[in-house]
Protein backbone atom coordinates (compact mmCIF):
# COMPACT_ATOMS: atom_id res chain seq x y z
CA UNK A 1 0.00 0.00 0.00
CA UNK A 2 1.26 3.28 -0.86
CA UNK A 3 2.44 5.73 2.17
CA UNK A 4 -0.19 8.15 3.23
CA UNK A 5 2.08 10.92 2.43
CA UNK A 6 2.85 10.07 -1.03
CA UNK A 7 -1.17 10.25 -2.46
CA UNK A 8 -2.77 12.50 -4.21
CA UNK A 9 -5.49 14.68 -3.04
CA UNK A 10 -7.77 12.31 -4.33
CA UNK A 11 -6.13 9.43 -2.80
CA UNK A 12 -5.70 10.95 1.05
CA UNK A 13 -9.47 11.83 0.65
CA UNK A 14 -10.33 8.24 -0.27
CA UNK A 15 -8.65 6.72 2.91
CA UNK A 16 -9.86 9.35 4.80
CA UNK A 17 -13.54 8.47 3.60
CA UNK A 18 -13.06 5.61 5.45
CA UNK A 19 -11.84 6.88 8.54
CA UNK A 20 -14.51 8.96 9.13
CA UNK A 21 -17.04 6.65 8.19
CA UNK A 22 -15.67 4.35 10.79
CA UNK A 23 -15.94 7.31 13.06
CA UNK A 24 -19.24 8.01 12.56
CA UNK A 25 -20.52 4.51 13.62
CA UNK A 26 -20.00 5.46 16.83
CA UNK A 27 -23.09 8.52 16.03
CA UNK A 28 -26.76 7.78 16.52
CA UNK A 29 -28.15 8.79 13.08
CA UNK A 30 -28.19 7.24 9.60
CA UNK A 31 -25.92 8.80 7.05
CA UNK A 32 -27.54 9.58 3.94
CA UNK A 33 -24.36 11.82 2.61
CA UNK A 34 -20.75 12.38 3.54
CA UNK A 35 -18.69 14.65 0.93
CA UNK A 36 -15.05 16.33 1.57
CA UNK A 37 -14.53 19.63 2.39
CA UNK A 38 -11.25 20.07 1.94
CA UNK A 39 -7.53 18.84 3.25
CA UNK A 40 -6.63 21.35 5.73
CA UNK A 41 -4.35 21.78 8.87
CA UNK A 42 -7.17 19.27 10.00
CA UNK A 43 -9.22 17.39 7.23
CA UNK A 44 -13.24 18.21 6.68
CA UNK A 45 -16.41 16.48 5.89
CA UNK A 46 -19.88 17.61 5.50
CA UNK A 47 -22.42 14.97 6.00
CA UNK A 48 -26.23 14.54 5.96
CA UNK A 49 -28.34 12.55 7.98
CA UNK A 50 -31.86 11.56 6.92
CA UNK A 51 -33.90 13.95 8.51
CA UNK A 52 -31.91 16.26 6.54
CA UNK A 53 -29.71 18.38 8.81
CA UNK A 54 -26.22 19.10 8.15
CA UNK A 55 -23.02 18.14 10.21
CA UNK A 56 -19.52 18.67 9.96
CA UNK A 57 -17.08 15.78 10.51
CA UNK A 58 -13.65 17.35 11.94
CA UNK A 59 -10.13 14.66 11.42
CA UNK A 60 -7.52 15.69 13.18
CA UNK A 61 -4.18 15.65 12.04
CA UNK A 62 -2.04 14.36 15.05
CA UNK A 63 -0.06 16.21 16.55
CA UNK A 64 -1.30 19.72 15.69
CA UNK A 65 -3.74 19.88 19.05
CA UNK A 66 -3.83 18.46 21.98
CA UNK A 67 -6.69 16.51 23.57
CA UNK A 68 -7.07 19.35 26.22
CA UNK A 69 -7.36 21.62 23.37
CA UNK A 70 -10.12 19.47 21.80
CA UNK A 71 -11.78 18.83 25.06
CA UNK A 72 -11.73 23.23 26.00
CA UNK A 73 -13.16 23.83 22.39
CA UNK A 74 -16.10 21.60 23.16
CA UNK A 75 -16.59 23.61 26.73
CA UNK A 76 -16.94 26.76 25.34
CA UNK A 77 -18.86 25.75 22.54
CA UNK A 78 -21.14 24.22 24.74
CA UNK A 79 -21.37 27.12 27.00
CA UNK A 80 -21.60 29.70 23.70
CA UNK A 81 -25.09 27.13 22.36
CA UNK A 82 -26.73 29.11 25.23
CA UNK A 83 -25.75 32.66 23.26
CA UNK A 84 -27.54 31.90 19.97
CA UNK A 85 -27.41 35.50 18.40
CA UNK A 86 -23.29 34.18 18.53
CA UNK A 87 -24.14 31.97 16.11
CA UNK A 88 -20.81 29.45 16.85
CA UNK A 89 -21.28 25.40 16.13
CA UNK A 90 -22.85 23.30 18.23
CA UNK A 91 -20.73 20.25 19.10
CA UNK A 92 -22.36 16.83 18.82
CA UNK A 93 -21.90 13.76 21.09
CA UNK A 94 -21.54 10.16 20.57
CA UNK A 95 -24.31 7.66 21.25
CA UNK A 96 -22.28 7.71 24.80
CA UNK A 97 -22.20 11.02 25.49
CA UNK A 98 -18.11 11.14 23.84
CA UNK A 99 -17.46 14.87 22.29
CA UNK A 100 -13.91 13.27 20.80
CA UNK A 101 -13.61 9.86 19.24
CA UNK A 102 -10.27 8.36 18.11
CA UNK A 103 -10.23 6.13 15.33
CA UNK A 104 -7.86 4.69 13.04
CA UNK A 105 -7.69 3.07 9.09
CA UNK A 106 -5.78 1.01 7.59
CA UNK A 107 -3.72 2.96 5.20
CA UNK A 108 -4.02 5.77 7.03
CA UNK A 109 -0.68 6.89 9.59
CA UNK A 110 -1.80 7.16 13.70
CA UNK A 111 -5.30 7.19 15.27
CA UNK A 112 -7.07 10.25 14.78
CA UNK A 113 -9.49 12.48 17.17
CA UNK A 114 -12.25 13.27 15.27
CA UNK A 115 -15.49 15.92 16.36
CA UNK A 116 -18.75 16.20 14.87
CA UNK A 117 -20.50 20.01 15.08
CA UNK A 118 -23.43 21.37 13.20
CA UNK A 119 -22.92 22.71 10.11
CA UNK A 120 -22.69 26.41 9.45
CA UNK A 121 -24.32 27.55 6.01
CA UNK A 122 -22.92 30.99 4.30
CA UNK A 123 -19.57 31.48 2.82
CA UNK A 124 -16.82 32.71 3.95
CA UNK A 125 -16.32 36.24 5.08
CA UNK A 126 -13.13 36.55 3.50
CA UNK A 127 -15.34 36.51 0.17
CA UNK A 128 -17.40 39.13 1.77
CA UNK A 129 -15.16 41.91 3.42
CA UNK A 130 -17.16 44.52 3.19
CA UNK A 131 -17.25 47.64 5.34
CA UNK A 132 -20.74 46.82 6.77
CA UNK A 133 -19.26 43.16 7.53
CA UNK A 134 -16.31 44.27 9.29
CA UNK A 135 -18.65 46.25 11.35
CA UNK A 136 -20.55 43.07 12.32
CA UNK A 137 -16.96 41.62 12.86
CA UNK A 138 -16.07 43.81 15.19
CA UNK A 139 -19.61 43.21 16.81
CA UNK A 140 -19.32 39.69 16.93
CA UNK A 141 -15.97 39.99 18.88
CA UNK A 142 -17.24 42.36 21.81
CA UNK A 143 -20.06 39.57 21.77
CA UNK A 144 -17.79 36.90 22.35
CA UNK A 145 -15.34 39.00 24.89
CA UNK A 146 -18.58 40.13 26.65
CA UNK A 147 -19.22 36.24 27.02
CA UNK A 148 -16.31 34.51 28.05
CA UNK A 149 -15.76 36.89 31.36
CA UNK A 150 -19.30 35.19 32.00
CA UNK A 151 -17.95 31.70 31.27
CA UNK A 152 -15.51 31.11 32.89
CA UNK A 153 -12.40 32.63 35.36
CA UNK A 154 -8.84 31.71 35.40
CA UNK A 155 -8.02 30.81 38.87
CA UNK A 156 -4.64 32.45 39.89
CA UNK A 157 -2.47 33.10 42.92
CA UNK A 158 -1.32 36.34 44.37
CA UNK A 159 1.88 36.09 41.68
CA UNK A 160 -0.55 35.05 38.65
CA UNK A 161 0.59 31.71 38.82
CA UNK A 162 -2.36 29.09 37.79
CA UNK A 163 -4.01 27.30 40.88
CA UNK A 164 -6.61 24.17 40.65
CA UNK A 165 -9.49 24.41 37.93
CA UNK A 166 -11.07 27.54 36.09
CA UNK A 167 -14.59 28.50 37.49
CA UNK A 168 -17.40 28.18 35.31
CA UNK A 169 -19.81 30.96 36.20
CA UNK A 170 -22.75 30.79 34.82
CA UNK A 171 -23.97 27.28 34.26
CA UNK A 172 -22.99 23.08 35.10
CA UNK A 173 -20.07 22.21 33.10
CA UNK A 174 -17.46 20.12 34.12
CA UNK A 175 -14.35 22.19 33.33
CA UNK A 176 -12.28 19.33 34.56
CA UNK A 177 -9.61 18.98 31.33
CA UNK A 178 -9.90 22.46 30.23
CA UNK A 179 -6.63 24.08 29.21
CA UNK A 180 -5.03 26.27 31.47
CA UNK A 181 -2.55 27.25 28.66
CA UNK A 182 -1.88 31.21 27.94
CA UNK A 183 -1.43 33.36 25.34
CA UNK A 184 1.85 35.14 27.26
CA UNK A 185 4.16 34.39 24.90
CA UNK A 186 4.30 34.60 20.32
CA UNK A 187 4.56 30.93 20.77
CA UNK A 188 2.04 29.78 22.94
CA UNK A 189 1.59 26.10 22.78
CA UNK A 190 4.93 24.66 23.47
CA UNK A 191 5.70 24.90 19.27
CA UNK A 192 9.48 24.24 18.20
CA UNK A 193 11.43 28.05 17.90
CA UNK A 194 12.80 27.25 14.89
CA UNK A 195 12.49 31.15 13.67
CA UNK A 196 15.57 32.47 16.09
CA UNK A 197 17.69 28.89 16.18
CA UNK A 198 20.84 29.09 15.93
CA UNK A 199 21.09 27.49 12.42
CA UNK A 200 18.43 29.67 11.15
CA UNK A 201 19.82 32.14 12.75
CA UNK A 202 23.30 31.79 11.11
CA UNK A 203 21.13 32.01 7.25
CA UNK A 204 19.97 35.31 7.71
CA UNK A 205 21.60 38.46 6.71
CA UNK A 206 23.17 40.35 9.70
CA UNK A 207 21.00 43.88 9.07
CA UNK A 208 18.06 40.71 9.04
CA UNK A 209 19.25 39.29 12.58
CA UNK A 210 19.14 42.60 14.36
CA UNK A 211 15.94 43.50 12.79
CA UNK A 212 14.42 40.36 13.89
CA UNK A 213 16.20 40.06 17.31
CA UNK A 214 14.55 43.99 18.37
CA UNK A 215 11.26 43.30 16.80
CA UNK A 216 11.35 40.13 18.68
CA UNK A 217 12.61 42.26 22.53
CA UNK A 218 9.80 44.37 22.07
CA UNK A 219 7.30 42.02 21.80
CA UNK A 220 8.24 39.91 24.48
CA UNK A 221 8.38 43.11 26.57
CA UNK A 222 4.50 43.72 25.69
CA UNK A 223 3.67 40.75 26.77
CA UNK A 224 5.40 40.93 30.11
CA UNK A 225 3.55 44.16 31.00
CA UNK A 226 -0.26 42.47 29.97
CA UNK A 227 0.50 39.49 32.05
CA UNK A 228 1.71 40.98 35.14
CA UNK A 229 -1.66 41.96 35.70
CA UNK A 230 -4.28 39.18 35.56
CA UNK A 231 -7.45 41.35 35.63
CA UNK A 232 -9.66 41.05 32.37
CA UNK A 233 -7.81 37.78 31.69
CA UNK A 234 -10.31 35.09 29.56
CA UNK A 235 -10.92 32.41 27.15
CA UNK A 236 -10.19 34.13 23.35
CA UNK A 237 -10.57 32.51 20.62
CA UNK A 238 -6.93 33.20 18.97
CA UNK A 239 -7.74 32.82 15.41
CA UNK A 240 -10.44 34.32 14.36
CA UNK A 241 -10.07 36.29 11.28
CA UNK A 242 -12.03 36.62 8.39
CA UNK A 243 -11.83 32.63 7.09
CA UNK A 244 -12.95 31.32 10.30
CA UNK A 245 -16.59 33.29 9.88
CA UNK A 246 -18.87 32.70 7.45
CA UNK A 247 -22.09 35.15 6.36
CA UNK A 248 -25.53 33.66 6.28
CA UNK A 249 -28.17 35.55 5.50
CA UNK A 250 -26.58 39.01 6.91
CA UNK A 251 -25.37 36.68 9.67
CA UNK A 252 -21.87 36.62 10.97
CA UNK A 253 -21.18 32.77 11.84
CA UNK A 254 -17.77 31.91 13.95
CA UNK A 255 -16.00 28.80 13.37
CA UNK A 256 -13.29 27.07 13.80
CA UNK A 257 -12.34 27.14 18.20
CA UNK A 258 -9.56 24.64 18.39
CA UNK A 259 -6.89 27.81 19.09
CA UNK A 260 -9.16 28.30 21.96
CA UNK A 261 -6.75 29.82 25.11
CA UNK A 262 -6.77 32.19 28.15
CA UNK A 263 -5.66 35.71 26.85
CA UNK A 264 -6.68 39.41 26.34
CA UNK A 265 -8.99 40.97 24.09
CA UNK A 266 -6.08 43.06 22.39
CA UNK A 267 -4.67 39.71 21.50
CA UNK A 268 -7.60 38.49 20.08
CA UNK A 269 -7.96 41.80 17.60
CA UNK A 270 -4.73 41.76 17.07
CA UNK A 271 -4.21 38.66 15.36
CA UNK A 272 -7.50 39.37 13.23
CA UNK A 273 -6.49 42.82 12.11
CA UNK A 274 -3.21 41.18 10.91
CA UNK A 275 -4.37 38.49 8.80
CA UNK A 276 -7.05 40.88 7.35
CA UNK A 277 -3.88 43.32 6.38
CA UNK A 278 -2.35 40.36 4.67
CA UNK A 279 -5.37 39.53 2.39
CA UNK A 280 -6.47 42.88 1.54
CA UNK A 281 -5.20 45.40 -0.99
CA UNK A 282 -3.50 48.53 0.59
CA UNK A 283 -6.17 51.07 0.11
CA UNK A 284 -9.12 48.56 1.61
CA UNK A 285 -6.77 47.73 4.92
CA UNK A 286 -7.85 51.10 6.35
CA UNK A 287 -11.28 51.51 5.86
CA UNK A 288 -11.71 47.69 7.27
CA UNK A 289 -9.87 48.16 10.12
CA UNK A 290 -11.84 51.53 11.12
CA UNK A 291 -15.19 49.55 10.68
CA UNK A 292 -14.27 46.60 12.70
CA UNK A 293 -13.23 48.91 15.83
CA UNK A 294 -16.58 51.16 15.44
CA UNK A 295 -18.33 47.46 15.60
CA UNK A 296 -16.65 46.29 18.69
CA UNK A 297 -16.87 49.96 19.96
CA UNK A 298 -20.59 50.01 19.58
CA UNK A 299 -20.51 47.51 22.40
CA UNK A 300 -17.26 47.63 24.48
CA UNK A 301 -14.17 49.99 24.64
CA UNK A 302 -11.43 49.13 22.51
CA UNK A 303 -8.78 46.93 24.36
CA UNK A 304 -5.71 49.24 23.84
CA UNK A 305 -3.68 51.00 27.10
CA UNK A 306 -1.95 53.47 25.35
CA UNK A 307 -1.75 54.12 20.96
CA UNK A 308 -0.61 51.66 19.03
CA UNK A 309 -0.31 48.70 21.71
CA UNK A 310 -2.01 46.48 19.23
CA UNK A 311 0.42 46.75 16.68
CA UNK A 312 2.85 45.28 19.27
CA UNK A 313 0.80 41.90 19.52
CA UNK A 314 0.29 42.46 15.39
CA UNK A 315 3.99 41.86 15.04
CA UNK A 316 4.20 39.02 17.24
CA UNK A 317 1.44 37.26 15.23
CA UNK A 318 4.09 37.86 12.50
CA UNK A 319 6.76 36.28 13.96
CA UNK A 320 4.14 33.05 14.92
CA UNK A 321 3.54 33.12 10.97
CA UNK A 322 7.90 33.54 10.30
CA UNK A 323 8.01 30.64 12.86
CA UNK A 324 6.09 28.51 10.86
CA UNK A 325 7.42 28.88 7.18
CA UNK A 326 10.90 28.04 8.98
CA UNK A 327 9.75 25.21 10.53
CA UNK A 328 7.32 23.64 7.72
CA UNK A 329 7.75 25.87 4.74
CA UNK A 330 11.56 26.52 4.88
CA UNK A 331 12.03 26.94 1.10
CA UNK A 332 10.47 30.44 1.36
CA UNK A 333 12.07 31.50 4.71
CA UNK A 334 15.05 33.50 2.89
CA UNK A 335 12.06 35.58 0.51
CA UNK A 336 10.06 35.78 3.89
CA UNK A 337 12.71 37.10 6.22
CA UNK A 338 13.38 39.64 3.47
CA UNK A 339 10.04 41.10 3.53
CA UNK A 340 9.57 40.94 7.08
CA UNK A 341 12.70 42.81 7.78
CA UNK A 342 11.09 45.58 5.78
CA UNK A 343 7.99 45.28 7.69
CA UNK A 344 9.87 45.16 11.10
CA UNK A 345 11.78 48.39 10.36
CA UNK A 346 8.91 50.84 9.74
CA UNK A 347 7.07 48.76 12.80
CA UNK A 348 10.15 49.57 15.08
CA UNK A 349 10.86 52.90 13.81
CA UNK A 350 7.29 54.39 14.13
CA UNK A 351 5.54 51.61 16.28
CA UNK A 352 2.88 51.09 13.81
CA UNK A 353 2.18 47.70 11.58
CA UNK A 354 0.57 48.58 8.22
CA UNK A 355 1.06 46.97 4.85
CA UNK A 356 3.97 48.13 2.53
CA UNK A 357 2.90 50.33 -0.86
CA UNK A 358 2.32 47.70 -3.41
CA UNK A 359 6.35 48.61 -5.11
CA UNK A 360 7.54 48.39 -1.73
CA UNK A 361 6.29 45.20 -0.76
Amino acid sequence: MKPFGNLTKQGMARRLRRLALRALESYDFTVTDLRLVGIFTNNLFRLRIANGDSYVLRICTPGWRTETDLRSEILWLQALSLEPEIGAPIPIPTRNGEFIVEVSDEGVPGARRCVVMSWLPGVLLGKRLTEINLHKMGVLFARLHEQSLRFASYPVNGDGSPVGLPMVKHMGLNLQGFTRLKMDHFLARGEEDELFSDARMEEYPRHSRMVLMQAKERVEQAFRQLYADPAGLRVIHNDLWHDNIKVFRGRLHPLDFEDTIWGYPIQDLAMALQDLMTDVKLEQFEPLQAALRQGYESRLPWPESFNNQIDIFRAGRMLWVANYVARFERKYLGKHIDWLTGQFERFLESGIVRKMEEKDG
